[in-house]
């Protein structure tokens, strides 16, 4: 059963003076305790109500709202500009803690890394304000730069400062892509550069 109370200017203006000569008096802490018990007790009251509704064998479970994602993981994939620049031997020491730094630098996770002679693959998960476009730009082109500075030998026949093939693979997801759809994406950007 719901009950209002109807309360009128004149009641509101006497209640209010009352308070304030309560105030007045010093016995402010007298007040807050009994509207604190007064409200303990009302809720009490709603619970055992409530409680007795139910039935005694019923078990309520609350769920928790879903968390609204901040962020979103991607599997990426680069290969070297000329198929003959294998990702082999001591580059395979240094490459993933490269990516690693750069991943750290600009706050974003690397979550896994696989490196193969023909292409590097990583899984790394950003923030939904970060564009697949901007962060492979970014490891392209300080990956680029450390390669050519500790290895040297790949810029003697690449002379476009940019050591990894035009173009690049990135899936939403935190799962490495298929040796097949490597193996299209490899063919066709080979065929972009002319090379098969």
């Amino acid at each position: 059963m719901i009950s209002f109370e109807y309360v009128t200017l004149e009641t509101e203006q006497l209640q209010f003076e009352q308070k304030e000569s309560q105030i007045e008096q010093g016995e402010l802490q007298t007040i807050l305790r009994s509207s604190m018990s007064a409200s303990v007790s009302e809720i009490n009251l709603e619970e055992q109500n409530l409680s007795t509704d139910r039935g005694a064998s019923e078990i309520v479970e609350l769920e928790s709202a879903q968390q609204i994602p901040y962020e979103q993981s991607f599997s990426c994939l680069l290969i070297p500009r000329f198929p003959d620049h294998y990702l082999a031997g001591d580059i395979t020491e240094d490459l993933p803690n490269w990516v690693r730094q750069i991943c750290i630098s600009y706050s974003w996770r690397l979550d896994d890394i696989m490196i193969r002679p023909g292409h590097l693959q990583w899984v790394m998960t950003v923030p939904l304000t970060v564009n697949p476009a901007q962060f492979m730009r970014i490891i392209r082109q300080l990956s680029s730069q450390k390669i050519f500075e500790y290895y040297p030998r790949y810029s003697r026949k690449n002379l476009s400062g940019q050591f990894w093939a035009p173009g690049f693979l990135v899936v939403a997801g935190k799962q490495f892509q298929s040796m097949e759809m490597i193996s299209s994406f490899i063919h066709q950007t080979r065929m972009q550069q002319g090379i098969h």
